[in-house]
């Protein structure tokens, strides 16, 4: 009876033993295959950004030989297919700044600029000065100074890129992304449409200057609750309610976002005005794409940003409200 009972308890130890081994081995190739499967996932996304960055690069080429063919002759900018360069040059910009994305994505070359903890905010503000005080010498440029002009213009395109970063990773993150550029598509074609042929009927008078001057009223309200906000954070140790700051987010960007819907109204019909005086050859306009595509590009960028916020933060006014009902 002993050597029985012996025997089944060693075999017992050693099924339990050996099914042990198994289970372990069993989760280790699991867990194993697991690390593969991400791996390779990564790779393969790893290899479609550098596939993504090497067309936009194609694509760079291909509009910039465009730009000579059209924008330039005898070396000098022409009036011929005014709206046509104009749009290369704001199409140019925007695969700039995607291909800045890209490589930022690829590579994390500009996450130490935007993605600062105590100086993010910081980093922000010295940017769009320099943005700023490159717009002023770009306007100041002679457009006959064709290098200086375009060379400032790229610096800028650069800048909104690196700027645009943050805003890309929130539209990703609340996965409203895809969702924003459509919204951008729709809103410029409609208002540049509008604006371009029906601009003279629906903009009566220079409207621009009241736009500007909410738009700087908006700009000084949300600096001051930007610091308002870091401040009760970091000096008071008060985190203030997160739905008063989604709020507050939501709503500055509604009011930008139709100032620069107006704003974009406005620049095509001058698109149209400049376009006819250039070709008509009067004088009373020297052909400066890179200060005509810029002035639209900036209200582009904004109307994006803008609807990239607003999305953002409406899916985390539901995920709050949702939680609240729950508690």
């Amino acid at each position: 009876m002993s050597i029985r009972i012996s025997n089944n308890i060693n075999k017992s130890s050693g099924s339990s033993k050996s099914s042990g081994i198994s289970k372990s081995s069993g989760s280790s190739k699991s867990s194993s295959s697991k690390s593969i499967s991400k791996d390779k996932k990564e790779n393969r996304k790893d290899n479609n950004t550098t596939l993504t960055i090497i067309c936009s690069l194609i694509i760079i080429t291909l509009i910039c030989i465009a730009i000579g063919n059209y924008a330039f002759k005898n070396g000098l900018l022409t009036c011929d297919h005014y709206v046509l360069n104009t749009y290369l040059y704001i199409l140019l910009s925007v695969f700039i700044i995607y291909l800045i994305v890209l490589i930022n994505d690829k590579t994390g070359i500009f996450n130490d600029i935007v993605y600062n903890n105590y100086y993010e905010f910081l980093m922000l503000i010295i940017i769009l000065i320099i943005c700023l005080y490159l717009l002023y010498i770009l306007h100041k440029i002679p457009p006959q100074e064709i290098f200086k002009s375009n060379f400032v213009w790229l610096l800028l395109i650069i800048l909104l890129g690196i700027i645009i970063i943050p805003v890309i990773e929130l539209g990703r993150m609340s996965n409203v992304l895809g969702n924003a550029g459509l919204y951008t598509c729709i809103i410029v074609i409609i208002t540049g449409l509008l604006g371009y042929y029906k601009g003279d009927y629906i903009v009566r008078f220079d409207w621009d200057y009241y736009l500007y001057i909410c738009l700087t009223l908006l700009i000084v309200i949300g600096i001051i609750g930007i610091i308002g906000i870091i401040g009760f954070i970091y000096i008071f140790r008060y985190n203030p309610p997160l739905e008063k700051i989604i709020m507050f987010i939501y709503i500055i960007s509604i009011i930008s976002l139709i100032i620069f819907v107006l704003l974009l109204l406005s620049v095509h019909k001058k698109l149209k005005e400049n376009a006819e005086k250039c070709i008509n050859g009067n004088g009373t306009v020297i052909p400066n794409y890179p200060v005509q595509s810029f002035s639209i590009i900036i209200k582009i960028y904004n109307i994006f940003a803008d609807l990239i916020r607003i999305l953002g933060m409406r899916k985390l006014m539901s995920i709050t409200s949702i939680g609240r009902l729950r508690r």
